[in-house]
């Protein structure tokens, strides 16, 4: 078994007023398919904040295994209630600010290598769509 929760070291990050953001690798890029940057477990008391920052490179994928939280992705942009069972998709460079509801909230947070499109892969796609609009 490649991961396992019991034994794994968590970071906890305090808060200014006692509360408290607990993050544990569960895995990271060694240990995965290659598109697969990290694969984490947030646990965030009542009330606690957390700014993941966007990475250019990669996507993001919560579910949301327990609580609330309203995450907002930045200033003037509503921000958006997501509870048990929810999954949230983050797009490429865009932070998200994590605000834990009155019971808190418990999240897998799962880091994707995010493609890059290069000049030879949209032509290779172009051709691709040229040749499904062409065929019978």
């Amino acid at each position: 078994m490649i991961v396992t929760t019991a034994s794994a070291a968590a970071a906890v990050i305090l808060g200014p007023h006692g509360e408290r953001v607990r993050l544990r690798c569960l895995a990271r890029r060694s240990m995965l398919a290659s598109a697969c940057e990290s694969f984490d477990h947030l646990r965030l008391s009542p009330g606690a904040q957390h700014v993941m920052p966007g990475q250019t490179e990669a996507e993001t994928v919560l579910y949301v295994l327990r609580g609330s939280l309203l995450v907002g992705r930045s200033t003037g942009e509503p921000d958006h209630l997501a509870v048990d069972g929810d999954v949230l998709l983050a797009r490429r460079a865009v932070p998200l600010h994590l605000d834990a509801g009155p019971l808190g909230a418990e999240l897998l947070c799962l880091t994707l290598a995010a493609p890059r499109r290069t000049t030879a892969t949209r032509q290779a796609l172009a051709r691709r769509r040229a040749e499904r609009r062409t065929r019978p």
